[in-house]
């Protein structure tokens, strides 16, 4: 479990106590998780004398005892952190950012490496960049704490109102490639009487969001899904948006709207405009509740008319995230209420999510779901989807992620024709920026 050694006081008020305070923090982690890493004694021991030398103010004879244990064969995000800490003390920088950039590689300290990353930036005098860094350990970040330091130095950095050359850009982009085996949805029963449903596929996504103010936030995105034989099922969607954040006590709260529009085969099938409130809080440093409400005013197109109408969702999310685990429940009800109301229906949702650190590099993700949906018309009856997949993904750079995901649909109804299972493979790379 993480926590921070009783010497270091909660106020936090320059930046070199920040990082004091952090490096302590590391020391704590490990020396309270030693299992986690088998080191040789020598190793240990020259960790020691630069934990030792840094808490005497000896900055350089620090630095020099954590890279004789990292050569040592001492492994972990612990040595590198504290390199990056000591280096940053003396004044090297380049060595300072390489080893926040490897601390970065474990997805449970990102946002503190991110952060640091940012000081060393404003230290070098480059203040968009740092700000960028600042940005994403912001957007990151679990810590409440953290999320506060981020804001704030982000604030320092873009003094006044908020110009047009200011704006801090924070993006994501995948891509890859997969197979699908059953595109269409088939009735496993083939009453459809249609075949040949496999296909492989290529897809892709791009997201951009930057800050209009301290508490505004404009986002944008875009999807393509390219079937390599099966065109009719080719999709492009894209959105963009606005969100509002205030805090209210203990709560962090978002007001947002949406506009989205997606195509199939190159035709419009809808367009879709949403409103949602947010409100979310910690409720000690492991355990975060969420809700969300959702309206949506839809708009079929072309030969999808039927799909025109409303939906509401409304859902409640509990995250636990001990040491190495992020566990996630959530419950979401949806009503649709659409034009054709053969296809207007009240769900039931529920999800599970299981996130394991494996090593410094290999993350596992575990996903279940089952959603019952009662169809408003009689003769349409009811159906229960089950949802599992399993992702695999490893860290290549601080930025650059591979990701590997395996699903399993099954939806059993009462109406035979709409029986269907499917597997779906995926092999790409993410990466933010």
């Amino acid at each position: 479990m993480r926590r921070i050694l009783p010497a270091v006081r909660p106020a936090i008020d320059s930046w070199h106590t920040r990082l004091v305070q952090a490096v302590l923090l590391v020391v704590a982690l490990l020396l309270t998780n030693g299992s986690a890493h088998a080191h040789s004694d020598e190793a240990t021991r020259l960790f020691r004398t630069g934990t030792s030398a840094f808490q005497a103010g000896e900055h350089a004879k620090a630095l020099a005892a954590f890279e004789q244990a990292l050569a040592a064969g001492m492994t972990g995000p612990a040595i590198h952190f504290n390199i990056g800490v000591s280096a940053y003390r003396v004044g090297d920088y380049a060595r300072a950012a390489s080893a926040f950039e490897e601390v970065a590689r474990t997805p449970a300290m990102a946002g503190i490496a991110y952060y640091n990353l940012g000081l060393v930036e404003s230290a070098r005098n480059d203040s968009q960049t740092a700000a960028s860094w600042f940005s994403r350990a912001e957007q990151s970040s679990t810590d409440v704490q953290l999320r506060e330091l981020a804001s704030s130095r982000l604030a320092e950095l873009r003094p006044g109102p908020t110009t047009s050359s200011e704006k801090t850009w924070v993006g994501f982009a995948a891509f890859g490639v997969g197979h699908d085996d059953n595109v269409a949805l088939v009735s496993n029963s083939e009453v459809l009487g249609i075949s040949d449903s496999k296909d492989s596929f290529t897809e892709a996504q791009l997201a951009l969001s930057t800050p209009l103010a301290d508490s505004w936030r404009i986002d944008g995105g875009l999807a393509l899904l390219d079937y390599q034989d099966l065109n009719s099922f080719d999709q492009l969607s894209a959105y963009a948006g606005a969100r509002y954040r205030w805090a209210l006590g203990d709560w962090t709260n978002d007001a947002s709207a949406r506009l989205g529009y997606s195509a199939i085969d190159g035709a419009g099938f809808e367009n879709r405009r949403t409103l949602s409130l947010q409100t979310r809080r910690e409720l000690h440093s492991e355990l975060r509740v969420r809700g969300r409400y959702s309206f949506h005013h839809l708009q079929g197109l072309n030969e999808y008319e039927g799909l025109s109408g409303r939906r509401q969702d409304l859902s409640a999310r509990l995250d636990w995230t001990p040491a190495d685990w992020q566990v996630g429940a959530e419950y979401l009800v949806e009503l649709a209420d659409y034009d054709d109301a053969t296809l207007s229906a009240k769900r039931h949702h529920l999800r599970i999510d299981v996130e394991r650190a494996l090593n410094a590099d290999w993350m596992l993700l575990f996903e279940a779901a089952r959603r019952h949906s009662d169809y408003d018309a009689e003769d349409s009856g009811a159906e229960d989807r089950t949802e599992l997949a399993l992702t695999v993904t490893r860290t290549l750079t601080a930025r650059w992620v591979l990701v590997i995901r395996h699903s399993y649909t099954d939806n059993q109804a009462q109406l035979r024709e709409f029986d269907y299972r499917g597997n779906r493979i995926f092999a790409g790379a993410e990466t933010t920026f």
